[in-house]
């Protein structure tokens, strides 16, 4: 309590439990929703203000210009979201608000303050249904309930909502559960999202593991498909670590595990700082060819496709359908720079990487395994 004058404050510490207690009661019987969200075809009914209260993405959504709610919008949030993939059927842009003759340029802040864009279906292309389920479950109750089976796609909701407190408890609830059984699973859902920390956490496991390995199941597992961890230059340390736990006895093995590695796939810049660093691999006349052979190789980016051996290829058989650039649906139609991959087990759409450019109606050609994009247009014209 504080005084000021005849004017007293009084603090109710109970006052944010019962307001987040009375919009969850709002949320659970769907009274006074002014918004649907649909992902993989689930639809939830949910409250504007709340949503743009935690979520940047929303903020934003909400606040920046005016329009027609009379037509769903459909969302490039992630992946899935260009065209001909199981959207809804593409509507008209809706009008843009236009501002009044005479009115100052707004800042940031006003931005934030001005009326909220009347937009009342939005279809989440790239989020989870389940994902979504339970980010919005947070959103109303300030608990999220996590598993190893549903982590993933909250996390990639949370990331693609811009929610960093459910991305945070993601990460707080990976790291508590990392184990001898499941840090592999652990640590390629951490590579995936680029959770360094998680990573580092989950390794751990798997290196005291590889440590206590023979030579010939030394051999084996840089051999096996898929590979243990998520890269070749993880590969390498992995290795480099085996032979130096018993330095005496391991490292007449060195050129013959060197061989089994796949020098082109690690980038340039980590062959000079990572591989050439390491002692071997600069007096051993058999590992400094292989390091001179993938220097080579990425002295020539534009022929990799004819210098293809066992050391460049990727370490996988799978075939997997790719998704480059395009024009996503809806009112935002700015054509795509992200290359994505369909995942069949999640039967969804996944960002691969992203290009330098944003590019639609290009062409598109696979060449021993490179994807080359040719021609396309970087931004897009409603008038034609």
């Amino acid at each position: 309590m504080s005084r000021s004058g005849d004017r007293t404050s009084t603090f109710d510490p109970s006052h944010s439990d019962n307001l987040l207690h009375g919009l969850n009661l709002l949320w659970r019987k769907q009274l006074f929703c002014d918004v649907t969200l649909t992902a993989q075809g689930q639809q939830f009914h949910c409250h504007k203000a709340v949503l743009a209260s935690c979520s940047q993405y929303f903020r934003s959504l909400f606040s920046s210009g005016g329009g027609s709610g009379g037509h769903p919008h459909a969302l490039g949030l992630g992946p899935g979201a260009q065209d001909g993939l199981g959207g809804p059927p593409k509507e008209p842009p809706p009008p843009q608000t236009q501002e009044e003759p005479g009115t100052p340029s707004s800042s940031p802040e006003d931005k934030l303050l001005a009326s909220p864009r009347a937009i009342n279906n939005l279809v989440l292309q790239g989020c989870s249904s389940i994902g979504l389920r339970l980010v919005l479950e947070y959103l109303y109750t300030a608990n999220v309930t996590l598993s190893l089976d549903t982590v993933e796609e909250v996390l990639s909701v949370s990331k693609i909502l811009h929610i960093p407190q459910v991305t945070k408890l993601c990460v707080q609830f990976l790291n508590d559960q990392i184990s001898v059984q499941n840090y592999k699973q652990v640590c390629k859902i951490a590579a995936l999202h680029g959770l360094e920390e998680t990573k580092k956490l989950a390794n751990k496991y798997l290196v005291e593991d590889v440590l206590l390995l023979n030579f010939e199941e030394m051999r084996a597992l840089l051999d096996s498909l898929p590979p243990p961890v998520e890269s070749e230059l993880a590969l390498f340390q992995m290795s480099v670590l085996w032979l130096e736990h018993d330095r005496e006895t391991r490292m007449q093995y060195a050129p013959d595990l060197m061989k089994r590695l796949r020098f082109a796939l690690i980038p340039a810049p980590e062959l000079v700082e990572r591989v050439q660093s390491v002692d071997f691999m600069r007096t051993d006349p058999v590992c400094q060819k292989l390091l001179l052979d993938a220097m080579n190789y990425h002295l020539m980016p534009f022929r990799q496709h004819c210098r293809q051996s066992l050391a460049s290829r990727i370490r996988s058989n799978k075939k997997m359908l790719l998704l480059v650039g395009g024009l996503p649906p809806g009112p935002d139609r700015l054509p795509s720079n992200l290359v994505q991959y369909y995942d069949d087990e999640k039967k969804t759409w996944k960002i691969l990487t992203i290009m330098p450019y944003n590019s639609a109606h290009h062409c598109v050609v696979e060449v021993e395994n490179f994807l080359f994009v040719l021609g396309g247009e970087d931004q897009w014209n409603p008038n034609g």
